[in-house]
């Protein structure tokens, strides 16, 4: 790693790997069977990428970011590194050109954020002006929920592999020319003199007030000053202000009137619909489409416990929730349990079976009936002592789920 900060512009997508703990040993059988290793495909087109990739039965991920020196369309950076052993069954990623973007950004530090927590990472990559993306991967060093590997990294900025010195060679050999002719104009008319060399300034911009807008309107007003909207919580009934509608606004970090980089987020809070809501009961947030540590967020100061669990999807991202239980907008006693199922991928076993209705059962029978018909369990008490029969099951019955799916059952909390 090198000595001296490398900077990107702001606002570049950082993909962010988090560990999913040890590899499994079906997984860990494969590798040493298999023998194969990440090729290095840096430079290549995107379909020269994918097709070599398919070659070893691999079909990475793609994601797309602006870059100034690679050209459109080509790989710019590559998860695993080249010559690293690889199964079809682990992650793997392309980060991939749009070539240069519309307007020049201000270059902003990179930070280094292996190693740290995933929710650590996304506020220190925030507080950078930066965009993180979220992956997860299987991991036998790095433990669960601690990032594993960056995209980009500081070594890969500063490596010169042969594919971008001779597009970096070509820019510069085009400058001098440019810079040349400029000479010659100057030199024969002289009428002007050379302009003073402009110093980079970091452009600095003032938090707007955001208080009492939508969600939309917050965004909107966040753009206007050359900000983005970040992570999006609901405020616990304790912290939302007497009066505040629903759906606006309560507060921000940074905070109005904070001067911060442009091109930074600036996440939000936003005030609950707790008309109606009893007291010592909560309102469950939606959960659906964010990542472990934006469901950690979500939920923090509401009082409500979490239990994380995985499941195949083919609808939703790996490491991104497709269901919960309770469902959003319904009222729990504090400190019930929340569950999450984060996608783990395309299902191993894409048999389909039929959910039965087990609501009312004990819950050892409805528990044994699921797992009979290959689907795991997972049980949310709602509320404190909660040994009553299932109160829900989702999905409810009737449904469809992949063998090795999850059924999320609530249980009665007895009078």
């Amino acid at each position: 790693m090198p000595d001296l900060p490398v900077t990107i512009p702001s606002g570049s997508r950082v993909v962010v790997v988090v560990s999913k703990g040890p590899l499994d040993d079906e997984t860990r059988a494969a590798l040493e069977r298999d023998n194969l290793h990440m090729p290095d495909v840096l430079g290549k087109t995107q379909g020269a990428a994918l097709e070599a990739l398919a070659d070893i039965d691999l079909h990475p991920k793609v994601i797309y970011d602006y870059n100034d020196t690679i050209g459109k369309g080509s790989v710019m950076d590559q998860h695993p590194v080249a010559g690293k052993l690889i199964s079809p069954n682990l992650e793997s990623l392309l980060l991939i050109s749009s070539g240069p973007a519309l307007n020049t950004p201000v270059q902003v530090t990179l930070p280094d954020v292996v190693g740290l927590l995933a929710d650590e990472a996304e506020e220190q990559l925030r507080g950078a002006g930066l965009s993180p993306q979220f992956v997860h991967a299987k991991s036998s060093t790095v433990e669960a929920g601690k990032v594993l590997a960056q995209i980009p990294d500081a070594a890969s900025l500063v490596a010169t592999p042969e594919v971008k010195s001779r597009v970096i060679w070509v820019i510069i050999a085009l400058i001098m020319v440019v810079l040349a002719a400029i000479g010659y104009y100057v030199f024969s008319r002289n009428t002007v003199s050379a302009p003073p060399p402009v110093e980079q300034v970091v452009s600095q911009v003032l938090v707007p007030n955001l208080i009492g807008l939508s969600e939309e309107e917050a965004k909107v007003e966040l753009q206007k000053v050359g900000l983005t909207l970040g992570a999006v919580t609901v405020a616990a009934a304790e912290n939302t202000p007497h009066g505040a509608k629903p759906g606006t606004v309560v507060s921000t970090t940074p905070k109005e009137g904070e001067e911060i980089v442009a091109g930074s987020s600036v996440a939000i809070e936003i005030a609950a619909d707790t008309e109606g809501v009893p007291s010592g009961e909560v309102l469950v947030p939606n959960l659906k489409g964010l990542d472990e540590a934006g469901v950690k967020k979500a939920l923090k100061d509401t009082g409500l416990e979490l239990s994380v669990v995985s499941g195949p999807s083919t609808s939703t991202d790996p490491g991104l929730v497709f269901l919960q239980s309770p469902l959003a907008d319904t009222t729990v006693p504090t400190a019930s349990v929340v569950v999450v199922v984060l996608s783990s991928g395309e299902p191993a076993d894409t048999t389909k079976v039929t959910l039965p209705d087990v609501v009312n059962k004990p819950v050892a029978e409805a528990t044994q009936v699921l797992q009979d018909l290959g689907v795991v369990v997972s049980l949310a008490a709602i509320g404190e002592d909660a040994t009553g029969p299932v109160e829900t099951q989702v999905p409810e019955a009737g449904k469809k789920v992949y063998k090795g799916g999850v059924v999320i059952l609530r249980i009665k909390t007895p009078n």
